[in-house]
Parts: C-alpha cells; structure tokens; sequence
C-alpha cells in the first residue's frame, strides 16, 4: 500500500517539478537574480505566519483521519470555522509586524508583501483539507490540489514573459491567483470524496488540539530548520544574493521529492497499521530505500553543479554553485530525517518528534548567525546541514529509545529490501526530478 501511494505521490511530484520547471526558468531569466530575491521577500512570509497560526491542526487532521475516518464531518466544520477566525488574525499580525523584519526594500516591494497577505488564510484552509484527504489516503485529489497551484502558476509565469509583461509584481499576482485555485480544489476534493457534514464540536476541537499542540512546536522548528536561512538573509543580504541562494535551495530540494512522497505515504500507514512489527519494518525498509536513491545521485549532481547553473538559469546565477553543493549535502540528511520524522508521528510520538526538530531549530539559528556574515551564502548551506544533521540524530535516538530496537535494524541493508527497490520506476522519476526545479 505504501508503495502505490507513494507511487502517486511521486507521480503528482513530478509533474509539479515540470510545471516549476517552467515557473522557475522563466522567473528566474525574466527577473534576474535581484528580482527573483525580491519575489522571495514578498511571498515567504504569508507561508511563515500561515504556519504559525495553524498550531499543528493539519498533521492532527491526518493523523486521526487515518485513525477513525468517521471523525471527517466534525473536522471538517472545525477547520472552516478555524480558517476564518486565524486567517483575519494571521493577516492583522503579518500586516503590522513582517515590514519591520525585512531589510530595506523598495516602496513597490513593501507594497507587494502587504497585498500578499491575503493568501494566509488560503495556505491555512488547504493545509486542513489536506490532512482530512491524505489521512484517508486520497492522494490523488491532495496531489491535484498542490498541482493545479504549479500549473496555474507556470501558465501564468510563461504567458506573461511571452507577452513581455512578467515582472516582480505581475508573477505575485498570478501566485495568488494559483493558492486561491488549490483552495477551492482541495475544498471540492473533500466535499465530493468525503461528504461532510455541518457538524462543528467543541471537543473534538480540543482532542485534535492536544494532538496539534504536541507536533506543533516540532512543525514550526522544522519549518524554521528549512526555512530560517531565507528569512535571515531577507534581513542580512542583498536581493541578489537571496536570488542566488534561493534559485540553489530549490535544486536541490528536487533531490528530496521522493523521500517527501515516502513520508507523507507512510505516516498513515503506521498510523493505521495494526501489527506493529509489520509498521517497524515498513518503516525501516523506507528508510533505507531513501538513503540508497539520494546517495546514487549526489555524487553526479554535485560534479555538475556548475553546468546544472549556467544551462538552466544563465551565466549569472554560477556564483550560487557552492551553496548548491553543500545544500544536495544537505538534502540527503533531510530526506532521512524526514522519514524518521514520519514514522515516530505514525507511531503515535509526535513530542519526540517535536524534540528532534526543536533542536535542529536550535543548532541552524546560531549557526545562521555566525556563518551568514563570514560566507554568505555559502555560510547559510553549511548552517542548514548541520541543523539537519541534529534533527537527523535526535529523531533516531528517539526512535530506537522509544521502540527498544537496535540501530542497525533501521540501517542494515537486507535481502528483503529488494522487493521495494525493484520499483526502478521510482528511480527512473527520481532521476529525471534532478534535472528541474521546484518553483
């Protein structure tokens, strides 16, 4: 079951990455790497609050949706009367609060960033129909409402650049456009597939808020973990050089998408699994097989870093080859990590997960802080590396105190791996989701 649904997820994966294939291409030789970072500064934020004032609410969906589906109608009235009361809340506090944590930008900019805002309540509502969908293993529709944003987004990014009309604010209008799309889909998805009915509850708002509450320091760590680089450097660098790194993250993130389809297939599979030690070793064959497929093509990928950069995006974005090295490092450990970060969720150890995160967090700020100034970009690459490594470590020693297994029952390759690995359509996507981008 794993299998076919991380199959479809991988599937929608890929054909997200053609879709930013286009996106970032076209954004990227349009707006140069002055525009690209100032586009960065106007649509990270909106993704930062919208995290913040979800308060762990989606993996709380998914999980007990994999647990006991027939809570969907008391989850879903919840969620819509949640997004309506954080959403106005999120957008008040972003208005107020984002302009002073930015370096100095142009009035348009600032301008922009305001207006941006809107999308907070969007990025809440989606992240909850997500978790009722993908806990119920209705991949298919979570993946088509995450696609129909990149493909409205690339439509919109190649139209106007043919045009001649794509500029910094034209492409943030158009990523508006693409959230409030993903909404509504991910809202048709779940009315349609599973048939909700008005009926809010106040305590099953409190049973998902103790589950939420639980993982939700852990998610805004972790997102901290992925993200605190391109935050501090919206206060520390220069638009240039955030358009550099960025274009050398999203890279290098193609390199994670399997282990991203992997984990969001097995989290409910644990979950759902009745015979734990079938759960354990479907965990530890995932595992391994995600550490086989990111060490196959780390090794090509990083002796091509410098051609990758200049064919794709021009001679002008070259200088983001060192940053993009240490940052494929940087993806196999995260990969990893976020496999064991699954698995412990599954499991029903979302504060262990939590700690793992919350002290990879803890390491990549200080880290930021002294190596941004001294390397810059390059500085940020390294401090992502070491805070994942952390995460890394802590969620196996979590794992293996908890469930009283050995460490190498995790890692130790063995003959029964092979049935999985057979799927070399995995790896054949795999490959081909390293020669793109994600937008």
């Amino acid at each position: 079951m794993i299998i076919r649904s991380a199959r479809l997820i991988l599937v929608t994966d890929c054909t997200i990455l053609l879709c930013s294939v286009v996106t970032s291409l076209v954004g990227a030789r349009a707006l140069g790497p002055a525009g690209r970072g100032d586009l960065l500064v106007i649509t990270l934020w909106p993704l930062v609050i919208a995290l913040l004032a979800e308060l762990g609410l989606p993996n709380a969906h998914r999980y007990w949706m994999a647990k006991e589906p027939e809570r969907v109608s008391r989850l879903f009235s919840n969620a819509v009367i949640y997004t309506l009361v954080a959403g106005a809340a999120g957008i008040g506090v972003a208005v107020l609060i984002v302009p002073h944590l930015v370096a100095e930008r142009s009035p348009s900019v600032m301008l922009l960033m305001r207006i941006y805002m809107i999308n907070i309540p969007a990025v809440i509502f989606l992240d909850l129909m997500r978790g009722l969908l993908e806990g119920t293993r209705r991949f298919g529709w979570a993946g088509a409402a995450r696609l129909i944003f990149f493909g409205v987004q690339a439509l919109g990014f190649a139209g106007l650049w043919l045009a001649g009309h794509l500029t910094v604010a034209n492409a943030a209008f158009t990523m508006i456009v693409s959230q409030t799309s993903s909404m509504l889909l991910a809202l048709i998805a779940v009315k349609h597939q599973l048939k909700p009915r008005w009926q809010p509850c106040w305590t099953e708002f409190k049973n998902s808020m103790h589950y939420g509450l639980r993982d939700y320091a852990g998610g805004v760590a972790d997102f901290t973990t992925l993200r605190l680089d391109q935050m501090m450097l919206g206060g520390m660098a220069s638009s240039a050089a955030i358009g550099l790194y960025v274009v050398a993250v999203r890279l290098s993130e193609v390199t994670t998408f399997v282990a991203g389809a992997l984990a969001d297939a097995l989290m409910p599979e644990v979950a759902g699994s009745r015979a734990q030690d079938q759960a354990e070793t479907l965990l530890g064959r995932t595992l391994r097989l995600t550490l086989y497929a990111n060490l196959l093509i780390l090794i090509p990928l990083w002796l091509a870093a410098p051609l990758i950069l200049r064919v794709l995006f021009g001679n002008s974005f070259v200088p983001a080859t060192g940053a993009f090295r240490w940052l494929l490092v940087a993806a196999v450990v995260w990969s990893a990590s976020a496999i064991v970060i699954s698995g412990l969720q599954g499991f029903g150890y979302p504060g262990l997960s939590t700690i793992a995160r919350f002290l990879s967090a803890a390491v990549t700020a200080p880290a930021l802080l002294i190596l941004i100034p001294r390397m810059g970009i390059q500085g940020a690459a390294i401090a992502s590396l070491i805070g994942y490594s952390v995460m890394l470590v802590a969620a196996v020693v979590g794992l293996v105190q908890r469930r009283q297994l050995g460490f190498w029952r995790y890692l130790r390759p063995q003959r029964h791996d092979i049935p999985i690995a057979r799927l070399r359509a995995l790896a054949t996507l795999r490959w081909a989701s390293a020669r793109g981008i994600e937008s």
